[in-house]
Parts: structure tokens; sequence; C-alpha cells
């Protein structure tokens, strides 16, 4: 007979507390001990007991290991990825300025969080985000460079932190920050260091003046028909040479479909195809 669970963490986030109950019912409902479950999964039963925990985020591996030890359909992967990415977001989140604005400042510049920014904003350079930002290069290189495990004693000034934080956000689309957005913290604590109506907080006076010489870029605007067709276009084209160079293995039938339908647009359109090599490895003219 299985242990019983740990209580679980009456302070998590609520999405996260959610995520822990529905894994425990899962395992109850497959009646499967965690070392059962670790063999099926290839994965520690202390692993899978932490996916379930509630105390923590567990990695997408270790919860997609969870679901297919239990039986899940792969049908059902997309909604359990769902429920994982707002307990992650909730758990980045935290409970709502619980502490000073230049303390969030500082775990923001000694976390991962601006990694994980320059990550999905594409990673682009540090001349880039330096020129951008106003921020001396060796500061950019410091904040988003320095591992994960290292905590520094001395994080960089707030201003110079969240103006690579401000420049990073302008290279996003607004979906990634805005309510419910994978960078929502980053965004809010940004916006909350700006000039707002009715009494500045002392705490972030300082923050708040050197930010306001230094606005951040607007958020870019959603793509029209035309730009998302164009983007579509670039698309097919690399996966297109991918495929014909043998850098992708895919599904024939898809390989097929895909080859079709960039000779069809070839035809129909024979310019999309012009600055990129062909599947035979020559470049369009």
């Amino acid at each position: 007979m299985a242990r019983p669970e740990t209580p679980l963490p009456e302070d998590a986030p609520q999405p996260l507390l959610e995520l822990a109950r529905e894994l425990r019912d899962l395992r109850a409902a497959s009646q499967l001990s965690y070392q059962a479950m670790s063999e099926r999964a290839q994965l520690s039963p202390a692993s899978l007991s932490r996916a379930a925990s509630g105390r923590q985020v567990p990695s997408w591996a270790a919860l997609l290991a969870f679901l297919k030890a239990c039986g899940v359909p792969e049908g059902e992967f997309d909604a359990w990825q769902e429920r994982w990415r707002a307990a992650e977001v909730a758990s980045h989140l935290g409970p709502p300025m619980p502490f000073s604005v230049d303390a969030q400042i500082a775990n923001l510049a000694m976390s991962d969080r601006l990694r994980e920014l320059h990550a999905a904003a594409g990673r682009p350079s540090l001349r880039m985000i330096s020129e951008r930002s106003g921020v001396p290069r060796s500061t950019v290189h410091r904040l988003l460079s320095e591992p994960a495990d290292t905590r520094r004693r001395t994080p960089p000034s707030p201003d110079l932190t969240l103006q690579v934080a401000s420049t990073l956000l302008g290279f996003l689309r607004s979906h990634k920050y805005r309510r419910g957005g994978q960078f929502e913290d980053v965004y809010k604590l940004v916006r909350h260091t700006h000039p707002v109506r009715g009494a500045r907080r002392p705490a972030d006076g300082g923050v708040r003046r050197a930010l306001a010489a230094s606005p951040p870029e607007p958020p870019p605007t959603e793509p029209g028909p035309d730009e998302m067709y164009a983007e579509f276009k670039r698309n097919l084209r690399l996966v297109r040479n991918m495929i014909a160079n043998g850098q992708l293995k895919t599904d024939p039938l898809v390989a097929a479909q895909v080859m079709n339908l960039a000779a069809a647009l070839e035809q129909t359109d024979p310019d999309h195809l012009a600055d990129g090599p062909t599947p035979d490895g020559t470049v369009g003219t």
C-alpha cells in the first residue's frame, strides 16, 4: 500500500496547488506507488514525488514522465501543459509586492528571469541591448551571463537592471508579458517603477526618475495579414530546407506535403524563395 502524501503547503500559489492536487488524484486513480511509476517513467521516485508536492513547479520533462507513467493519453498533454504554464507563471509572480521595490529589483538581477527573458527575446546581442538601453555592455553581460547557481553579494544598480529588463521586453509580443503572460512579473515590476499618478513611493523614487529619462520601447504591434503571410513563407522556407538537407527528420507524408506546398507557392509567388537556398542547395535568383 502506498504511503500517504505529505500535506500540500498552504502558502503555495493557487495554480501550483491545483496542479499538485490533480497529479495526486491522477496517481490515486492509477493505484500506482511512486516506485511503480518510477519503473515506468525511468525517473526516480523522489523526482516524481516532488512533482506532486506543491512546493515547486516541476520541469515539463518530469511532469510528462509523471503523466506517461499514469497512462494519460497523449491527446491530453496540451491541456496539462496549460496547467503547468499557469503554475509556472504564478510561482514567478509570488505574493503581490510583498517586499520593497528595491528588494524585488535586486532579486530580479540575481535570479534567472533576465536570462529567460533574453532567450525569449531571441537572444539579441549585448551590443544591441547596450545601445538601446544606454546600459554599459559590461553591465549587460553581468546581468545576462551570471551562472544561475551563483548569487551576487551586490547586484547591479536598480535603474540599470530595469533598463535592461525594459529593453528586453520591447523585443516581445505583448501576450508574453501582459496579464497571464510568461513575463508578467517582470513587466509589472518595470511598470511599477515608472512615473504614475498620485504620490510616489520613497523607496523607488530614484528609479522612477532614472527610467523617466529613458522610457522603455513600446511593445511591437500585432502583425497584419501581410506580415503574417510573409512570416509563414519564411518559416516554410526554413523547414523545407532543413528537410531537404537532412537536418530535420519528420514523417515522410508531412515532408512531402511541405515540399508540395513550397513548390506551389514558388509557382504562384516565384520571389518568395529568392533569398534562400532551394532543396537542391542552390540559391534562388
